[in-house]
């Protein structure tokens, strides 16, 4: 009886301290989804370690993970004390997080067994068709500020195809040069639609632009770039993602501008299809690299 007793305090001590959840401390769902976050980024490090070869790159990737989740390592190691002290709620949410974890590992290799069978890109009038990393840290005063993607085409990509290049911006810096995002198609004959945008806020950012009509793509590429500064300002993007939509009677067309670099004229000529309502400037450090790229 007196053990029942012990028991039944205890019991009511622990729903008592489950009830009594300070402010700080993070919600179940938080808790569950930042552990999932951390439980990847840890793999991305082991897994990548000439990519991460010292602790500095690893801290900052670390970081952006607790911006991305708008909480601090400070606010984790406290919520992990008191988690600690409610072992049956870190249990619940621990459980959920290797769950989670086993289907998102289900889902990539059955990708990667598709992918190994499959050389061309899906049909379809809606495709993602990001191929690289969705994830990329742009540090203003070291090498990896710039971000290029190019993707060839095949028989899945259409005159006239929509594309919208769509990424989750962290972190935008709100003073100087903005970072700038490029995004291209080459056709057939050598002329390029291209369109470009500044970097003005944290949040989702969608560059869009359409081929050409009468020509057939050739390849898709683009960049995004970060200009250096001196207060060694950092920007986190993820959610990265570049969806080609077929063209449809009524659709409207996308603004791009257009440039003919046919190898044949000795001008290289520019003009625009479609004006922009905003035109962002670009410094030389971005004409550098677009001409690279072109080139």
């Amino acid at each position: 009886m007196k053990r029942i007793a012990v028991i039944s305090v205890l019991v009511l001590a622990m729903l008592s301290a489950c009830k009594q959840r300070p402010d700080y401390v993070l919600s179940d769902k938080a808790m569950e989804d930042l552990l999932i976050d951390i439980h990847k980024t840890e793999a991305v490090i082991s897994l990548n370690q000439s990519k991460y070869p010292s602790d500095d790159k690893k801290r900052t990737l670390r970081e952006a993970v607790f911006m991305r989740h708008n909480t601090t390592k400070a606010q984790f190691d406290s919520s992990l004390v008191w988690y600690s002290s409610n072992l049956n709620l870190y249990m619940d949410v621990y459980e959920r997080v290797i769950e989670r974890l086993e289907e998102e590992n289900n889902m990539i290799k059955d990708l990667i067994a598709q992918e190994n069978t499959q050389t061309l890109t899906r049909a379809g009038d809606t495709i993602d068709i990001w191929k690289q990393e969705r994830y990329h840290i742009f540090n203003s005063d070291k090498g990896n500020n710039v971000m290029a993607f190019n993707i060839t085409t095949d028989e899945n990509f259409k005159r006239n195809d929509h594309f919208l290049l769509q990424y989750y911006v962290h972190n935008a810096p709100g003073t100087g040069e903005r970072p700038q995002v490029y995004l291209a198609i080459r056709h057939n004959n050598q002329t390029i639609h291209y369109n470009y945008a500044n970097i003005e806020h944290n949040g989702w950012n969608i560059l869009k632009i359409q081929s050409d009509s009468v020509n057939y793509l050739s390849e898709i590429y683009g960049y995004i770039a970060m200009p250096p500064r001196y207060d060694h300002h950092s920007m986190y993007v993820d959610s990265l993602c570049l969806m080609r939509i077929h063209d449809k009677r009524g659709m409207p067309r996308k603004e791009y501008k257009v440039m003919d670099w046919n190898t044949d004229k000795k001008k290289k000529s520019t003009d625009t299809k479609e004006k922009a309502n905003k035109k962002p400037r670009f410094n030389k450090n971005f004409e550098k690299i677009n001409k690279k790229i072109l080139d």
